[in-house]
C-alpha cells in the first residue's frame, strides 16, 4: 500500500498460525505472578486504574420522578444557599491534595517562613497583613509517597470489591505500616506473599492483566489485522490520554479495558484502541472473552481532505471491529 508519508513506512509479517486473541491472553494469564512485570509496572499504571462496579438502574414510575424532581427542586434551591453561606466545601477522601485549609485566627507550631503582605502601607503602626506561609521541605509530602498512596488505594479499593472483610483487614493492615518502597519489584512480591494467595485471590488475578505484556498483545494484533497500520508506523502517546484502565466488576464477571491512545509519526492524525477482557467463573479464573477494536479517530486541522478519506476508510471512521 501505498502512503503519503514513505518515511514512515515499513513491513510486518503476519505469523504463520494465527492464534485466537482470547488464547493468547489465557497464557499469559496462566504465568505466575512472579513471571509477569506487574510488580514493575503498578506503580506507573495505578493512577489510570478506575474501578467501578455496576449497578443496573432500576425502571421507575416517570410521572413520580417529575413530581418528585419538582419538589426537591424548590427544596435544594434553600438548601443550597444555607450550604454555600455557612459550610466549607471539604475535597473527598478519594482525593489527593495538596491544598491545605488553614484557619487564619490559629497560630500554628511549625517553622514554616511566613510573607507578609500589608493591606494598607500608608498608615503605620496598622499590622493588618496577610500572610503566604511556606511549609518546610519536610512536610510536604514527597513523589514516593504519592505513588506509594495510589498503589495501596487500587489495591485496597479491588479488595472491597473482591475480599472478603477478614482478607480486607489483612491487606490494609500489611500494606499501612510499610513505608514507600524504594524499588517495587523487590518490595511488593514479599507484602503480596504476606497477605494474599496467588491460587486464589481475585486481586492479584485482575492485577495479572493489568501490566505491559497485555498490552504488547493487543499492539501486535492490531498492526498484522489492520492493514494500513501494517504499512504507516504509529507510535504511542505519553501522558494521561495515552493509557487509561478500567476494571467493572459485574454479578458473575469482571472486564477489564485497556485504552491506547497512538498517533501518526509526523501528528496527523491519532487514533484510539481498546482491549476487553472479561473475567468468569467463581474464582474468576477465566478468561470467557476477549476483543480487539479501534474507537476513535481524530485528524490534525492541517491534514487535506483527501488524506483525511484515505485515512477514514482504512480505519472506518475510528468505528473498526478487529478481532
Amino acid at each position: 500500500m501505498k502512503s503519503n508519508n514513505s518515511a514512515s513506512t515499513y513491513t510486518l509479517k503476519k505469523p504463520a498460525i494465527e492464534i485466537p486473541l482470547d488464547k493468547q491472553i489465557d497464557k499469559l494469564f496462566k504465568k505466575p505472578l512472579q513471571k509477569l512485570p506487574v510488580f514493575k509496572d503498578l506503580p506507573r499504571l495505578a493512577g489510570r486504574i478506575i474501578i467501578e462496579k455496576y449497578t443496573p438502574t432500576p425502571v421507575s414510575n416517570t410521572t413520580n420522578e417529575l413530581k418528585s424532581s419538582s419538589l426537591s427542586s424548590s427544596s435544594t434551591t434553600t438548601t443550597t444557599t444555607t450550604i454555600t453561606e455557612n459550610t466549607n466545601i471539604q475535597p473527598s477522601s478519594d482525593t489527593i491534595t495538596s491544598i491545605e485549609i488553614v484557619d487564619p485566627n490559629k497560630k500554628r507550631k511549625s517553622k514554616a517562613l511566613s510573607l507578609k503582605l500589608s493591606k494598607d502601607f500608608g498608615e503605620a503602626g496598622k499590622d493588618n497583613e496577610d500572610k503566604l506561609e511556606i511549609e518546610p521541605l519536610e512536610s510536604q509530602e514527597t513523589n514516593e509517597n504519592k505513588v506509594w498512596k495510589t498503589v495501596k488505594s487500587v489495591i485496597f479499593k479491588l479488595s472491597e470489591f473482591y475480599e472478603n472483610e477478614e482478607t480486607q483487614n489483612k491487606i490494609k493492615s500489611t500494606f499501612n505500616i510499610e513505608k514507600a518502597p524504594s524499588d517495587y519489584q523487590l518490595s511488593l512480591p514479599q507484602l503480596f506473599n504476606d497477605c494474599m494467595d496467588e491460587k486464589t485471590s481475585k486481586v492479584i488475578k485482575i492485577l495479572k492483566l493489568i501490566h505491559q505484556n497485555i498490552i504488547y498483545i493487543g499492539c501486535y494484533e492490531l498492526k498484522i489485522n489492520v492493514p494500513y497500520l501494517m504499512a504507516n508506523l504509529t507510535k504511542d502517546v505519553r501522558g494521561p490520554e495515552g493509557w487509561k484502565i478500567n476494571v467493572f466488576k459485574g454479578k458473575d464477571t469482571t472486564t477489564i479495558i485497556h485504552t491506547r491512545r497512538e498517533e501518526a509519526m509526523d501528528k496527523k492524525f491519532y487514533f484510539e484502541w481498546q482491549l476487553h477482557i472479561t473475567l468468569s467463573g467463581k474464582d474468576l479464573d477465566e478468561i470467557s472473552f476477549a476483543s480487539l477494536k479501534i474507537t476513535d479517530l481524530v485528524f490534525d486541522s492541517s491534514v487535506s481532505l483527501q488524506f483525511k478519506q484515505e485515512v477514514s476508510r482504512s480505519l472506518c471512521n475510528g468505528n473498526l471491529f478487529v478481532m
